[in-house]
């Protein structure tokens, strides 16, 4: 074969590569749709958990899918108990109680016990996140508001010890925390930038610090996600981070925001359809793919293993939570099948151009152009 020849299949062939349409089978369930509002969900294994406005205020309630059974976690009468996380049994909240301010608590469904992480109401602690025995939030003690500074704090439950994470001069907020590895949104640049730090080797790293800005970071193992807006106002994307690369996820002309992650499959909400949709992107086959496109609004998406949960308006004039599972038996199927694709895979790459170059070199056709069709 002359060269030209292989040169202009690898060219051809090259032109289609990274395509792909891959779609997921996506079973969708209902979890809580009391005629108050539930909001905010996040999900660890078979536990979800919400902020839910039944008894007049803001409360934390779980749900069990494996035993479909839903539960209290923290009814104590008080203003407010918002912005619930969970990690294994063990489930962390924003708290404010009359009689002690501000705070952040945890509580242990295996125990059914509730304890205190944070409760000076002085550094009023907000956004809590945790993994394993790992505790993380943003804390005002050195000063709130936007004349203040705001700071990441850690707890560590198994020693029930309290260490400053990120005290910069400038505000951090939104911290996640995966592992060793805990990230957050950063303004010590005069924007938005996303920096992380290293629990066992204290080391503190920038991940993102493009003079666009980005916001609501989120982490899984060492894959980073955040809402990016390098493309200029109110046209938000999503954009992750392995290391040492930057690279985009989600950059359709709508907004795009609010991601989570857990392993391979990237989740956020989506304005393309003029409504917020749940859309989701697997890593692992660089395929993107849609969860809840429901007329409604749904938003604040979460994910563990093949449960994504958000919190969705199509009911009573009201937030409910809504989840759907990726079952481990269900296989990613074509939407459309890529041009180029061979052996059917749903993607055009190197195994495709083995085939097509195994079929050019055996065809005897005249004209030879004839091989291609």
């Amino acid at each position: 074969m002359k060269r030209q020849s292989v040169l202009a299949i690898v060219a051809i062939v090259l032109a289609f590569a990274g395509t792909q349409a891959i779609g997921y089978n996506v079973v969708e369930f209902p979890i809580c749709t009391n005629r108050a509002a539930q909001k905010h969900p996040a999900i660890s294994g078979n536990i979800v958990v919400w902020e839910d406005s039944r008894n007049g205020d803001w409360d934390i309630y779980g749900y069990d899918l494996s035993t479909k059974t839903e539960f209290p976690i923290c009814t104590h009468i008080a203003y407010y108990r918002i912005n619930p996380a969970i990690s294994g049994n063990i489930v962390v909240w924003q708290d404010y109680r009359k009689d002690s301010g501000f705070g952040i608590y945890g509580y242990d469904i295996s125990t059914k016990t509730e304890f205190p992480i944070c409760t000076n109401n002085a550094k009023i602690p907000s956004d809590p996140a945790i993994s394993s025995n790992i505790v993380v939030w943003t804390d005002g003690r050195n000063g709130q508001g936007p004349l203040g500074n705001t700071d990441i704090y850690g707890y560590d439950l198994s020693t029930k010890t309290e260490f400053p994470i990120c005290v910069n001069d400038a505000n951090q907020y939104s911290p996640d925390v995966s592992g060793n590895i805990v990230v957050w949104l950063d303004y010590r640049n005069g924007k938005g930038d996303i920096y992380g730090y290293d629990l066992s080797t204290k080391f503190e790293f920038p991940i993102c610090t493009n003079n666009a800005g980005q916001s609501h970071p989120a982490i899984s193992g060492n894959i980073i996600v955040w809402t990016d807006l390098r493309k200029g106002a109110l046209l938000f994307d999503i954009y992750g981070y392995a290391p040492g690369i930057v690279f985009p996820i989600c950059t359709n002309k709508a907004f795009q925001g609010y991601p989570a992650i857990d392993g391979n499959i990237v989740v956020w909400w989506d304005t393309r359809n003029g409504t917020y949709d749940i859309y989701g992107f697997d890593l692992s086959e660089w395929s993107e793919f849609p969860i809840c496109t429901y007329m409604s609004s749904q938003q604040y998406p979460a994910i563990s293993g093949n449960v994504i949960v958000w919190q969705d308006y199509r009911n009573n004039g009201n937030w409910d939570i809504y989840g759907a599972r990726l079952g481990p038996d269900i296989e990613p199927f074509c939407l459309e099948k890529p041009e180029m694709d061979f052996n059917g895979d749903c993607k055009v790459d190197f195994a495709d151009f083995a085939i097509m170059a195994s079929s050019w070199l055996e065809c005897n056709l005249v004209p030879q152009s004839a091989c291609w069709e």
